[in-house]
């Protein structure tokens, strides 16, 4: 920091800044940048967000250099400017975890629905099964055939040494017991 710069006031330095003097910005910077980051890290806890809050009280300032009215309270204003840049970060971080608990609990509902559906699902696997084991030999062996292996009827006649519609009939049979026990339930 230039020695001009050093026993400046603050109302000399954000004069200075006013009119495009970037020595007199990294004056100011260098001048608040610790005691800003005390102050915020004390109250956020968090280096990361302290930091970053600081960074933004200063590029807010730069920026708003020439909106800026009153400069004899430069800290006062710096440390305004913290304190609303520490409760948007609160907001940001208050917003984020909803997001986020809204975010978990649908996907825990997602999964707790899948696994319902997987046990709907074992449950009706262990019905359908336990139809097809009551269904008569030849039915029951035409469809597991036909359904389960997926052999043509053509393939399933020649394999149970009967006609193609004997096949069928059986295949039919099975879907209609299946349909009407299923119903039932």
């Amino acid at each position: 920091m230039k020695p001009l710069y050093t026993s400046a006031t603050d109302s000399d330095l954000f004069q200075l800044l006013k009119e495009g003097d970037i020595a007199a910005f990294e004056a100011i910077y260098d001048r608040y940048f610790i005691r800003l980051l005390n102050i915020s890290y004390k109250r956020m806890e968090n280096r990361e967000d302290a930091l970053e809050v600081v960074q933004d009280v200063f590029v807010r300032l730069y920026t708003k250099r020439d909106l800026i009215e009153n400069t004899n309270h430069l800290f006062a204003y710096l440390q305004t400017l913290l304190k609303h840049g520490m409760i948007d970060r609160f907001r940001q971080q208050m917003v984020q975890q909803k997001q986020y608990a809204a975010i978990r609990e649908q996907v825990q509902s997602q999964v707790s629905h899948t696994i319902d559906q997987q046990i709907d699902g074992k449950k009706l696997e262990e019905k359908i099964q336990y139809i097809i084991d009551g269904l008569p030999e030849k039915c029951k062996e035409a469809f597991i055939l036909s359904r389960v292996q997926y052999h043509s009827h053509q393939m399933i006649a020649t394999k149970m040494s009967v006609s193609v519609s004997t096949v069928e009939k059986h295949i039919v049979k099975a879907l209609h017991t299946l349909r009407k026990q299923l119903k039932e339930d």
